[in-house]
């Protein structure tokens, strides 16, 4: 993997690559930190095949870009770590793999682990001259290049090994090019979207990636509108943040020309606020999960958004999507079940996890766990999880159909429905909606809204107001955490 730094370097050496907003590195200054940088990491003691732990903050984006490439550069294994982990969830997660070293601007997430050595990604070691050979690392390039955490959201982390092979793969030559110039984002490094879909993506199409260290929305706005970015990305609730700004109207953001979403079924309304209030920029939904990857994903095309508002779109190039029964048949258009995803580029696997790999991409595919269906057209719906779907009564219900229509009222900010024990029913419903600054949620009539819109036994018998909803770093909301 890089090899595709290098490549990149010597096409565009004086671009920018990465801007944390007090930090820039152009691609040359990239390739070249990480060339001292994995030396003096080699000096130290890294080993080929060593699990370096990267607990880094997206106010070091620069730092980490430099460190991911400089560990994989001594022939080490990157191993992200989100830095809204609890010591001891980074305990876990270290011992899973075995981890030796660690560079990190939070030392605290490190307590009671035993380490071989730990440094600042400011302060990072160099030593140029003892950068290994890379043609004489004892591995080819099917060796690990990272294991990611999955998010988390419906149990205990499990570590997705990416290769050096797939992420290559996903890059092309690493000559390509792009329509965006720049992108503004503030979604975290260390997760699978942030980390290969934005921290990587420089290096396939030569884009600048600018780089909020931590979500504030007005923050947000005056960065998008100082650097004239040409794209910005962020989960659909940092978008639905950007469009409550009552001060929205006073930023130019006029060089903006896309807006790319994912993570989360975009809500139909906000797809249609978006619309309006950027009517010069093409909306793009993007769908996948880090145990599918870069290439396993869905995208779905600018002119669609609005006519198919909560599509995901259709699959990368050389991707295949089937909708099967809990048998494992391929169902009809129209009909909802399990999304299963086969690519084209090599499959991914859990660490020393053979069982869980196994049951997760059986033949080739991958058990997404996600719940949708193929339209006419051929593109993707989402409805849910498949460990989410509500039977109440003996019906299926997909919890996202009623999240959508709370969405719609006009003081919901956030919204989320989970299934509950019932006696009678088997599983009733609870919905869990935050209010919109300045707004006031009225229960009754919330409830009184969606039985306009949804039939009688999908309307939550009860409905829960919080502040806001429990989210991951990635933005998805924790069901999980929400109140018993």
């Amino acid at each position: 993997m890089p090899d595709a730094l290098r490549v990149r370097a010597r096409h565009d050496p004086d671009t920018v690559a990465h801007d944390d907003t007090t930090r820039t590195v152009t691609f040359g200054q990239w390739d070249a930190a990480s060339d001292a940088a994995g030396g003096g990491l080699a000096t130290a003691g890294v080993m080929p095949g060593d699990r370096v732990l990267l607990p880094i903050t997206n106010a070091h984006a620069v730092g980490l870009a430099v460190a991911y490439v400089a560990a994989q550069r001594a022939g080490a294994i990157c191993v992200p770590i989100n830095t809204r982990w609890k010591p001891a969830e980074v305990r876990d997660f270290a011992e899973l793999v075995a981890a030796r070293w660690a560079v990190t601007d939070v030392p605290d997430l490190l307590d009671g682990l035993t380490l071989e050595r730990v440094w600042d990604p400011d302060a990072l070691p160099h030593d140029a001259a003892s950068l290994p050979d890379q043609s004489a690392l004892p591995f080819g390039p099917d060796a690990d290049a990272d294991i990611i955490p999955t998010s988390g959201t419906t149990g205990r982390p499990k570590g997705v090994v990416t290769t050096h092979a797939e992420i290559v793969a996903s890059m092309g030559d690493g000559r390509g090019t792009s329509p965006v110039g720049s992108i503004l984002h503030a979604v975290p490094f260390t997760g699978y979207g942030g980390l290969h879909g934005i921290m990587l993506n420089p290096l396939r199409t030569g884009t600048t990636v600018v780089t909020q260290p931590s979500f504030d929305v007005e923050g947000f706005l005056g960065l998008a509108a100082r650097r004239r970015v040409d794209a910005l990305q962020g989960v659909p609730a940092m978008l639905r943040l950007l469009l409550d700004s009552p001060n929205l109207a006073s930023y130019d953001l006029s060089t903006v020309r896309w807006i790319f979403t994912g993570t989360a079924p975009l809500p139909p309304d906000t797809v249609r606020r978006a619309a309006a209030a950027w009517p010069h920029a093409r909306i793009v939904n993007l769908y996948g999960s880090t145990e599918a990857g870069l290439a396993g994903g869905t995208q779905l095309a600018p002119k669609a958004s609005l006519r198919k508002p909560g599509s995901v779109g259709r699959p990368q190039p050389g991707t295949l999507v089937e909708v099967r029964d809990p048998d494992r048949r391929p169902l009809p258009t129209g009909e909802p079940g399990e999304i299963w995803i086969k690519t084209s580029v090599p499959t991914r696997r859990y660490w020393r996890d053979p069982e869980a790999t196994a049951a997760t991409w059986p033949d080739g595919w991958l058990r997404t766990g996600d719940v949708g269906f193929l339209d006419d057209e051929g593109d993707l719906m989402i409805t849910g999880r498949v460990k989410e779907i509500v039977i109440r009564g003996g019906y299926n219900i997909a919890p996202v159909e009623i999240e959508n229509a709370m969405h719609d009222h006009p003081a919901v900010e956030e919204a989320a429905v989970k299934g509950v024990p019932h006696d009678v029913l088997g599983e009733d419903l609870v919905g869990f909606v935050a209010p919109r600054p300045g707004a006031t949620i009225d229960v009754d009539a919330l409830r009184e809204f969606l039985g306009e819109r949804l039939a009688s036994n999908k309307v939550p018998r009860r409905i829960v107001i919080l502040d806001r909803l429990p989210r991951n770093a990635m933005g998805k909301v924790v069901k999980s955490d929400l109140p018993a």
